[in-house]
């Protein structure tokens, strides 16, 4: 019988471990089948229970512990007439976007899934080579196949740019593009990535014992990382397809 609960034990140990790491996203070993649908559903589930829940029904302390989640939504993605506002006749757009939203879209292209709202200390959705980020944005075809992601961060420590540089060193060619001081352009062998940073400073807030408040000036640098499937790149030359934000396809490969 003893055997029996340790083995039980153990089998409940090694699943815990599982759905914990499946909380976390390692960006080195993620591929274009990765299920973003799937990663997404219960954030996605949950954020709707909580925007749903009636405050009244709970004591500050109970609505307070909801907040502490990170919220997540998700939307679906198009095609759209440009109407000679943009270079190219399509764009590629979020359908609750206020620019399109009275539109309709030519062709659904996929669903995107977005961090809202989220904690830069303690939140952990995706990793790569020991730098934690706690936002992700991910989109996908109809198909379900992952065409981009996006992550970022405040760091507060000057390393964590570093350790993302030194992967993209050993992992992928670097792509010269001389019109962005700030950015880097890389290729592997799944993915084209777009590394920026922005070094500035931020007012650090602190309590003493006695409730004094004290500030001090702290060197901060945003991170973002975006990572875009190489077919997805292809695809958006192909159709000329406009994207804010995404226009890596633009830039000299």
């Amino acid at each position: 019988m003893s055997n029996k609960i340790s083995l039980l034990f153990a089998l409940f140990l090694l699943s815990s471990c599982h759905s914990q790491n499946n909380k976390t996203v390692d960006l080195a070993k993620i591929s274009g089948d990765f299920n973003a649908s799937e990663f997404y559903e219960n954030k996605i589930k949950k954020t709707n229970e909580i925007i749903s829940t009636d405050p009244k029904s709970m004591d500050k302390k109970e609505a307070l512990n909801l907040l502490d989640n990170a919220f997540f939504v998700k939307d679906t993605l198009g095609y759209f007439k440009t109407d000679g506002r943009l270079p190219t006749d399509l764009s590629l757009e979020p359908t609750n976007d206020w620019m399109v939203r009275d539109k309709k879209p030519t062709e659904i292209f996929g669903y995107g899934y977005k961090t809202v709202a989220y904690d830069p200390e303690k939140d952990k959705i995706a990793i790569l080579n020991t730098v934690t980020f706690p936002k992700m944005d991910m989109v996908e075809d109809r198909k379900g196949h992952l065409m981009y992601l996006e992550v970022g961060k405040t760091s507060k420590n000057t390393a964590d740019y570093n350790k993302i540089t030194e992967y993209l060193s050993k992992n992928c060619k670097k792509v010269a593009v001389d019109d962005d001081s700030n950015a880097s352009y890389w290729e592997g062998k799944v993915f084209y990535y777009y590394l920026f940073k922005e070094d500035h400073k931020e007012e650090e807030i602190s309590f003493d014992s006695r409730g004094n408040k004290t500030s001090k000036s702290v060197d901060v640098t945003e991170i973002k990382l975006s990572m875009f499937e190489k077919s997805y790149i292809e695809k958006m030359e192909k159709l000329e397809i406009y994207s804010a934000g995404n226009k890596f396809w633009k830039k000299p490969l």
